[in-house]
Formats: structure tokens, sequence, C-alpha cells
């Protein structure tokens, strides 16, 4: 399998506003290959996901009243229009790029102009035509930015200010 470009779907006015912010269409897309998926909305998001890393990818209608890049924990909106939403769970945790920071994700909303044909595509093969149970990928943690450096992460040690202790 070559190499394919799916289009980020825009709302009428939102090309040319996210276009002049560098998110256009020009910088904009979902590239699918044999190994991964990249999706990319200019330089505020980047994220490549192993295609072994997806659990499902199905549509979703639900109502969508922001557009750009919007994310809360590791799930994560990237959208130009409040429609043709695919919905990419994942089954093992991977980082993304918001904005250059390093953040987990574990389900993508991305709007594209041809959803079915990036579903089929995407999509894992499973029992009943490509269904299957998905569970939620495990979390991401990442690095605190306060913790002190050479300590190991898991012991979760945050850096606190010393304190002069005042002696009368």
């Amino acid at each position: 399998m070559s190499e394919r470009k799916f289009r980020i779907a825009y709302a009428p006015g939102m090309r040319q506003l996210l276009g002049v912010l560098g998110c256009g269409p020009r910088f904009s897309g979902v590239l699918v290959d044999e190994e991964a998926v990249r999706v990319r909305l200019g330089w505020a998001f980047q994220a490549t996901v192993p295609r072994s890393a997806i659990a499902s990818a199905d549509p979703d209608d639900r109502p969508v009243f922001c557009l750009g890049v919007h994310g809360w924990r590791s799930t994560w909106l990237v959208n130009g229009s409040p429609r043709h939403l695919v919905r990419i769970q994942l089954s093992v945790g991977v980082h993304a790029r918001v904005l250059g920071w390093k953040v987990p994700l574990t389900t993508l909303f991305v709007s594209v102009e041809d959803r079915d044909e990036l579903i089929r595509l995407i999509r894992p093969a499973g029992p009943a035509n490509g269904a299957r149970k998905t569970s939620r990928a495990r979390r991401i943690r990442l690095p605190s930015p306060v913790m002190k450096p050479g300590l190991a992460r898991d012991a979760r040690v945050m850096h606190t200010p010393s304190r002069p202790t005042v002696s009368h």
C-alpha cells in the first residue's frame, strides 16, 4: 500500500482563517501508509500512530462546537469542521505534540473529507466486519516538569524549595 493522504474537513470560512494561522490544508492532513497513521494540523498538532496501536476507527456524529485542536487528558479533537468526524481509539497510548509540547494520546477525533475511506483503510481486521470490543488504552504519564532531575520518575519526588529555618 502506498501512502494515502486525506484532507482535513473545513467548515466555510475556517479554511481561510486556519490557513492564515498556518493550520490550513497546505500544512494539514492525515497520511496513511502500511505502518502508521500521521495526523497533522499545521504547527498546532502532530501525531504518529502505529497501525498496530489502533483498536478501532468509527464515524462519530456527536455535536461539536469548537474547531482547531482541543484536548482533555489523553483525548484530542483535531478538526476544521464540526462534521465528518472519525473516532480513532488506540489500544496502546502514544505521544502527540500540541503547540510543541508532548502530550499523551489514547483517543483521537479528527474531521476528514472522506471519512468512510479513512475508516475502511485504518480499521483493524477483526470479528464481525472489523467491529471489535475495545478498551481504553492505558494512560501515559509524562514526567512532571517540577521533578528533580536524576530522580526516578516512579519515586514521584517533587521539588520543593528549601525554606530557611528561623531560630530565636
